[in-house]
C-alpha cells in the first residue's frame, strides 16, 4: 500500500508541474500589457518600463518560470494586477465561500443520488426506476446557467419564499456580526450559535446547491444503479438469494460494497467538475467566491491571480482523486497491484 501511495504522489506532483508550466507560458502569450495595467491610469513610456522591471517581465521567459516556480515553493503567488494584494491572500479570503457551496452541492447529490440509484436498481423496470432514469437523464442534460435561472423566477419570483442571490442579507449581517473561523457563513454560525445568520445563509444557500448539485446527482443515480444491477446478476449474489437469505441483507451486505468503487470514481471526478462550474454558479447568484474572483480576473487579463486560481484547482482535483484511488484500492486489493 505505502509503495502505490508513493506512486500516486509522484503523478500528482509531475500533474502540477505539467498544469504551472502550461498556464505560465499560455499567460505569457495572452494579448495584453500586464505592466501598463499594473500602473493603471494614463501611464507613460517610463512608468511602463519600471513596472516591467518590478514585475520582472524584462527577464527571458524560462528566467522568469524558474522564478514563479521558485516563489511558489515559498508560499510566494504573486500580486494580483487588479487588487495589488497578494493573490494567495485574496485566494483565501474566496475559497471557503466556494467550498462551502461546492460541499453543499455534493452532500445534496451524494444524499440523494446513491439512495436513488439504489431504489432504482432493486425496483428494475417498475415505476421507481423509470422515475429515477428520468430525474438523473434530465439533471444530467439541462444547462446549469438554465436551471440557476428557472430556481430564480420559481422560488423568488413567482413564490418569494428564497433570497435572489448572495451569501446572507446585508441587514442581518450587519445587525448580526459573524465570527470568522473557517469562512463558511454556515459552519462558523453553526460553531458561534449566531441562529439569524445561520437560518439566513441557509436559505440563501439553497438554489445555488441545488444547481451544483444537479449534475452529480444525475451522474452518481445512473452510476450506482447501472453498478448495482451488474454486481447483482454476479454468482455470490444469486446463490445466496437462492438460499433464502432476505433480500435486503444480500444487497446491503454483499452487493452494495462492491457497487460502490464506480460510484465513488465518479463522486471524484464531479468534484472537480464542479470546482469548474462554481464560475457559472458564482456568477449567476453574485456568490463572492473563488469563481468570481478568477471571472473578474480573467477579463483584466489578471495572469498572476489566473495561475493561483488555476493551482488551487489542480491541486484540489489531484488530491480529490488520490482521496478516491486510496479508497478504490482499500475496496478492491487488486487495484494496488496492477497501480
Amino acid at each position: 500500500m505505502r509503495a502505490y501511495i508513493v506512486r500516486r504522489l509522484l503523478l500528482g506532483v509531475a500533474v502540477l508541474c505539467g498544469v504551472t508550466l502550461v498556464t505560465f507560458f499560455i499567460a505569457r502569450v495572452i494579448p495584453s500589457d500586464p505592466a501598463a495595467r499594473w500602473v493603471g491610469g494614463h501611464p507613460t513610456a517610463e512608468q511602463i518600463a519600471r513596472a516591467r522591471v518590478e514585475l520582472g517581465l524584462d527577464k527571458p521567459l524560462y528566467v522568469q518560470y524558474l522564478r514563479y516556480m521558485g516563489d511558489l515553493l515559498r508560499g510566494e503567488w504573486g500580486r494580483s494586477i487588479r487588487t495589488h494584494r497578494p493573490v494567495i491572500a485574496d485566494i483565501r479570503a474566496f475559497l471557503p465561500a466556494s467550498l462551502e457551496l461546492i460541499l453543499s452541492g455534493m452532500l445534496i447529490a451524494v444524499a440523494v443520488g446513491v439512495p436513488m440509484g439504489i431504489l432504482s436498481a432493486t425496483r428494475k423496470d417498475r415505476l421507481p426506476d423509470h422515475g429515477a432514469r428520468l430525474l438523473s437523464i434530465g439533471a444530467v442534460s439541462v444547462p446549469t446557467f438554465w436551471l440557476a435561472m428557472l430556481l430564480q423566477l420559481l422560488f423568488f419570483g413567482y413564490l418569494g419564499i428564497l433570497p435572489l442571490g448572495g451569501r446572507v442579507d446585508t441587514v442581518v449581517r450587519l445587525t448580526y456580526p459573524i465570527h470568522r473561523i473557517t469562512g463558511s457563513y454556515l459552519l462558523d454560525s453553526l460553531l458561534t450559535g449566531n441562529w439569524p445568520v445561520f437560518s439566513n445563509a441557509l436559505s440563501h444557500m439553497v438554489l445555488p446547491a441545488v444547481t451544483m448539485a444537479a449534475y452529480p446527482l444525475g451522474l452518481i443515480t445512473r452510476m450506482t444503479r447501472s453498478s448495482l444491477l451488474e454486481v447483482m446478476s454476479e454468482e455470490y449474489i444469486v446463490v445466496p438469494r437462492a438460499y433464502g437469505i432476505p433480500r435486503p441483507v444480500v444487497y446491503y451486505r454483499y452487493a452494495l460494497k462492491n457497487a460502490l468503487g464506480p460510484t465513488i470514481t465518479v463522486l471524484g471526478l464531479t468534484f472537480a467538475y464542479s470546482l469548474a462550474e462554481t464560475f457559472l454558479v458564482e456568477s449567476v447568484f453574485n456568490w463572492p467566491g473563488l469563481g468570481q474572483y478568477a471571472s473578474q480576473s480573467i477579463l483584466s487579463a489578471d495572469y498572476p491571480a489566473i495561475m493561483g486560481v488555476t493551482i488551487v484547482v489542480a491541486c484540489t482535483y489531484v488530491i480529490v482523486n488520490l482521496v478516491v484511488d486510496l479508497i478504490l484500492a482499500w475496496l478492491d486489493p487488486r487495484i494496488r497491484l496492477e497501480g
